[in-house]
């Protein structure tokens, strides 16, 4: 099943701890990286597979077919990861 968002929205997977990069990011901030799935027309500045630092609290997760996504809004992402 393709799912694809719609406006301001960001469907994002979790991503999982890396021990072997080299960018160092404090426990709490690592949990809210997401690589962007979809997103909406209104989004501008994001591709798919970019990595991304999000809110903690601004996401909503939905499991679909046995995967976890989560959806976030534009506004609550802080950098993308290179």
């Amino acid at each position: 099943m393709k799912i694809k968002a719609l406006n301001n929205w960001i469907i994002l997977l979790k991503k999982k701890e890396n021990k072997k990069s080299k960018i160092i990011v404090k426990n709490h901030i690592q949990n809210q990286q997401g690589v962007v799935l979809s997103f909406g027309k209104k989004v501008k500045g994001i591709k798919k597979n970019d990595c991304v630092v999000y809110k903690k609290y601004s996401e909503n997760k939905i499991k679909i077919e046995s995967k976890k996504y989560v959806f976030i809004k534009k506004k609550d992402i802080f950098a993308k990861i290179k």
